[in-house]
């Protein structure tokens, strides 16, 4: 494994990487970090009831699992530079919707249509690229890539605010829709599926033109040998899929109630949202460490590091509740990088060319695993004496996620 963590991915190289981290922070804005406002907002333009509104919006994030299925299958088809450009189109559409319609089916569908997208253009399409352009040094480049998740975190409810500001409810929908839309029409000019058709070579390598040649050529008669049958009976398949969808689940668990646990410890809503966005900037540079980390020590090590990391936070959350928490856990949260990881691992176990096959499939199982995020929250929160015992579960979950990952081969895999 190349072990380089210099930052010299080439001009064309760092051009696939910010458009990648474009797609990450639309990612995060519109399926995770919007809702914060999002719903609030269509539901006081509309006289709507805000939990009947936040309620709906559960199945339909359960929407972005088809949409993995579907994306992934379309990628071998189409390629990973068409099904961005496609997925950011139909997503700005999707999101602009919010503007036009009013009523709970109506948002309904847009936050359906919305998350079905967003796992087109981010975690399936812009993975794929980098995949494909970074194949031994994708961990430093996912590094940088993952950036544009925590930069949504810690701008893009003041950007909408503005908007608000400016056009009003419906129109700040239909501007971020817009811009979605131009960043759509910049992957298609832009994007390359792979580093050879625009005469680089993956990783930033020097290769000759004949070689160059021989490696489209390459990817053009490339049969893979796995089929979805054969993905589903691979330990490794599994151990991954289990592993990482049990960090993602503690990983939701800790910043999607972030706010409400700072408050019931008794800081301020003020207070608390201030430390929603000091967690988005530790993110920044968590984002970096993690991809340096996974360079440098390889993903297995970065990734049992990362589960011991997150399981001193989620300590942090057990514990009574005092200043010394909250800031411990606020830092503790901030600094992680799942992001980064799992795409890293699945790139470790399959080649660049089966990279999108292995990826429908284990995103579909880990996905699945962070849907119960919300029903083991509330469980605690109801029976077990409030955050204190919903995060006493979440630490055992966070161990067995530990064992699972130290169980995994992190080397290439044969069907």
């Amino acid at each position: 494994m190349n072990h380089s963590t210099k930052n010299d991915f080439g001009a064309k190289g760092w051009l696939m990487i910010v458009i990648s981290g474009l797609c990450y922070f639309f990612f995060a804005a519109t399926v995770n970090d919007g809702l914060n406002v999002i719903v609030g907002n269509f539901a006081g333009e509309h006289g709507l009831d805000y939990n009947t509104l936040l309620a709906s919006a559960t199945p339909a994030a359960w929407f972005g699992i088809l949409g993995v299925v579907f994306w992934t299958a379309i990628i071998q088809k189409l390629g990973s530079r068409k099904v961005g450009a496609i997925a950011l189109l139909l997503g700005g559409i999707s999101y602009g919707l919010y503007g036009v319609v009013s009523s709970v089916t109506g948002f309904f569908i847009a936050t359906a249509l919305v998350n079905f997208m967003a796992y087109g253009f981010c975690n399936t399409a812009a993975q794929v690229m980098i995949a494909h352009w970074f194949p031994t040094r994708k961990g430093l480049a996912l590094g940088w890539a993952t950036m544009g998740t925590n930069l949504s975190s810690a701008v893009f409810i003041p950007i909408l605010a503005v908007f608000v500001a400016l056009r009003g409810v419906n129109g700040s929908f239909l501007m971020v829709g817009a811009i979605m839309i131009v960043v759509a029409v910049i992957y298609a000019l832009l994007v390359r599926d792979t580093p050879e058709e625009y005469g680089c070579t993956p990783d930033n390598g020097a290769l000759t033109p004949e070689e160059v040649q021989a490696n489209l050529r390459e990817i053009a008669e490339y049969k893979s040998p796995w089929t979805l049958g054969k993905l589903l009976a691979n330990k490794q398949v599994w151990l991954t899929s289990l592993s990482y969808g049990i960090y993602i689940l503690v990983t939701v668990a800790l910043i999607s109630q972030l706010i409400p646990r700072l408050t019931a410890g008794g800081w301020t809503q003020e207070k608390a949202a201030g430390m929603m966005t000091v967690a988005a900037v530790l993110g920044l540079v968590g984002s970096y460490v993690t991809g340096w980390l996974d360079q440098k020590i390889g993903t297995k090590r970065a990734s049992v590091l990362y589960g011991i990391w997150y399981l001193v936070a989620v300590l942090t959350c057990c514990i009574p509740a005092n200043d010394l928490a909250m800031y411990l856990s606020v830092f503790f949260i901030g600094i992680g990088g799942i992001g980064n990881l799992l795409p890293s691992m699945i790139g470790n176990l399959f080649n660049r060319h089966d990279f999108s096959r292995a990826l429908g499939v284990i995103n579909v199982i880990s996905l699945i695993i962070r849907s119960f995020t919300f029903s083991i929250l509330a469980f605690g929160l109801e029976r077990l004496g409030g955050f204190a015992g919903a995060y006493a579960i979440v630490a055992v979950l966070n161990v067995i996620g530990i064992l699972l990952c130290l169980m995994i081969k992190d080397e290439p895999v044969k069907p």
